[in-house]
């Protein structure tokens, strides 16, 4: 079987090979629905590499060999073992204008166990052009996210976690120099160990152009329990308080500060609607975000700009609050949790690091800003918007009392919260890469159409 996938791009066609060779490029191409992940440290690329990739569920290893690089033009990669018979992949990068350049993927493959495998012939068509129209659209969609002005050194806490593995792939491909602070024994040259109650940093961190603290306990990750609780206010207020100390004492320390912080900075209001001049709430997780902005405080008292950015749940597969939308949805209904009124905040991973990207590189953001789309919306309707996108599921009301008997002491994470704007983003004026919620599920979920791909277009050829 073969195909072509071609797309315009922004940019020449160097910049295009440039941008696909760098470090994180593989983890931003990657679906986040796709049962299939890089094994190792993406490094980049450079021709004769062999790259270890892994099929899941049944963790099939494929080994892909990149080879017959033509720099500006294009490279090559073909399996050198794996599960299917055959496989040679051709990236192509070609000018068009002054202005753009065409993305040309081309493949030629043949699956195992013919003729019995002609059978899933349809459905993988479908799949490779779903997969392949995501690689052309996030190639479009991250290179286009405007960026610092010059390339720079940037340091982030919390890189493992789902915002901080893209936000350094973004960082990394856009030729910014990335270090990474790990809590462990440091394993490669872009790492510096870090102790969140220590108050030592590297010297290395010595003249950042920004800091991006991301770190802290997973909400999630835990029965929310007392204990649970105390490790969460902990890795968020004084962690970050030893941060930041750590920090001012360096003889340049960074010239920003973007720390994380949460919409559930407002508490419970299922009335109204909640921009930065709103107070904060009085529960648990409205405590702990004025914790921790309080705790970076200081750090603007030796020159440091800082930007506390209130982070709503972010709609991605590859974390948080959509898998299990997404994977109730496929096995049969969307679920409604009582009347479904319930505030729900929700924001792009794009317009996430979007954001993240602007505090970097503009002088004007300062403060708290509200880290949200500009329509909330509720859970019901969010749930609801799943099942269409995924092709009008039927939906289902679950009594609240059920949920909050399941849900134990974490019942108050889902069925309260507020209805955040980010008044202060877009006075300032950035503009929402999906401001509206079914354009954020249609690509956070590969259900594509056509106004998502412009100049697109994808071709099968006989043998």
């Amino acid at each position: 079987m073969r195909f072509r996938a071609r797309s315009r791009q922004p940019g020449t066609a160097q910049q295009l090979y440039d941008w696909h060779l760098r470090p994180g490029a593989l983890s931003l191409l990657t679906p986040p629905w796709e049962f299939l992940r890089a094994r190792g440290r993406d490094q980049g690329l450079r021709d004769g590499d062999l790259r270890h990739l892994q099929v899941t569920p049944l963790y099939l290893s494929w080994w892909a060999r990149h080879g017959h690089f033509q720099p500006g033009r294009g490279f090559e990669d073909f399996q050198e073992r794996g599960p299917l018979r055959r496989w040679l992949h051709q990236h192509s990068f070609l000018t068009a204008d002054r202005q753009g350049s065409w993305l040309v993927d081309e493949v030629d493959f043949e699956l195992p166990l013919a003729p019995a495998s002609r059978l899933v012939g349809p459905w993988l068509r479908r799949q490779l052009e779903r997969m392949f129209r995501f690689r052309h659209l996030a190639t479009r969609l991250w290179r286009s996210i405007p960026q610092p002005s010059r390339p720079g050194r940037y340091a982030v806490s919390g890189a493992s976690g789902v915002l901080g593995q893209a936000l350094v792939a973004v960082l990394s491909t856009a030729g910014h120099e990335v270090i990474r602070l790990v809590r462990r024994t440091v394993a490669a040259p872009d790492e510096v160990s870090w102790e969140p109650h220590g108050d030592r940093l590297a010297e290395r961190l010595e003249g950042l152009d920004g800091f991006i603290h991301l770190a802290g306990k997973g909400i999630l990750d835990g029965n929310y329990g007392p204990a649970h609780r105390a490790e969460i206010d902990s890795s968020r207020g004084l962690a970050t308080a030893s941060l930041c100390r750590s920090l001012a004492a360096l003889r340049r320390p960074p010239a920003v500060f973007v720390s994380a912080s949460g919409i559930g900075y407002y508490g419970h209001r299922p009335e109204g609607f909640c921009s930065e001049g709103v107070g904060p709430g009085q529960d648990f997780l409205a405590q702990v975000c004025v914790r921790w902005e309080a705790a970076s405080q200081p750090i603007e008292a030796v020159g440091t700009r800082r930007v506390c950015l209130r982070i709503a749940p972010v709609l991605t597969l590859r974390g948080g609050a959509l898998p299990p939308l997404y994977w109730s949805c496929l096995a049969g209904p969307s679920w409604r949790l009582g009347d479904g009124k319930q505030p729900f905040n929700w924001i792009s991973l794009e317009d996430t690091l979007g954001m993240v990207l602007a505090a970097l590189a503009q002088q004007q953001w300062r403060g708290p800003v509200n880290c949200c789309a500009p329509q909330p919306t509720t859970l019901g309707e969010c749930a609801r918007e799943v099942g269409l996108v995924l092709g009008g599921r039927p939906q289902l009301s679950l009594p609240e009392a059920w949920a909050r008997l399941a849900l134990g002491r974490r019942a108050p994470l889902l069925l309260e919260g507020c209805f955040g704007v980010p008044e202060r983003a877009l006075e300032l004026g950035y503009r929402f890469l999906y401001p509206d919620l079914a354009g954020c599920l249609r690509h956070a979920l590969g259900c594509y159409r056509g106004e998502h791909a412009p100049d697109w277009s994808f071709e099968w050829f006989p043998n």
